[in-house]
């Protein structure tokens, strides 16, 4: 026998809570994959990355319109729509590093290994950013579980900030110089700055995530 509607139900729809975490794992999941391209490619395939980010960006309208026709949702529908922003932020950010590489290609062709480091950290983000999205399937949020997943994402922002606070310190120690080549310091110290927002990016999302946790404990 098919089971009745409950009132909730009755007066305003039924739930989207289901579809709108299929869609916000679906998203981090594309988060996920274009991380791991950038790392593969060294961040020179722009037109693959930009690939990914308008994957990111149709499934962000579907979020955006599923939270706009919905009136009850397990999470506050403005929590729920900063966190679908918040990931989405991640992937742009990709975006505009390898803009950033294409622009300055003939000085970033060849990444050094800080980049490389920050790529690398960045994409460890964003796997224990997925890892903790996915918990949103749960019935109820564990606060203590919540909070693990989320140190992954605060460790990795924090091994970030130890690797560019070391390529500046180099940078500084290169091109103080009165020869020093202004437009490659310009091109290497934006990059940094450009890929340990990545992590940035990710613990915010992870922030956002514990708060929900907190809010159903």
């Amino acid at each position: 026998m098919r089971k009745a509607p409950g009132t909730v139900a009755r007066l305003f729809g039924p739930s989207h809570n289901e579809e709108f975490v299929g869609l916000l794992i679906r998203l981090a999941d594309v988060g996920v994959e274009c991380a791991a391209h950038f790392r593969a490619t060294d961040g020179q395939d722009l037109p693959g990355i930009i690939a990914f980010e308008r994957r990111a960006d149709k499934l962000v309208d579907q979020i955006h319109e599923l939270l706009d026709n919905s009136f009850i949702m397990r999470f506050d529908i403005p929590d729920a729509m900063r966190l679908t922003d918040e990931i989405d932020d991640v992937i742009d950010g990709m975006r505009g590093a390898a803009a950033h590489i294409d622009i300055y290609k003939h000085f970033l062709s060849d990444l050094r290994p800080e980049a490389r480091e920050l790529i690398v950290t960045g994409e460890r983000s964003l796997q224990a950013l997925r890892n903790l999205i996915v918990m949103l399937k749960d019935p109820k949020l564990s606060l203590p579980l919540t909070r693990d997943l989320a140190r992954a994402i605060n460790d990795a922002e924090s091994e970030a900030d130890n690797i560019i606070a070391r390529a500046e310190r180099g940078l500084v120690g290169e091109f103080s110089g009165p020869s020093a080549d202004t437009l490659e310091f310009i091109a290497l110290e934006k990059l940094y700055a450009m890929l340990e927002e990545m992590t940035d990016d990710a613990k915010r999302c992870g922030k956002l995530i514990v708060s929900l946790a907190r809010k159903e404990a």
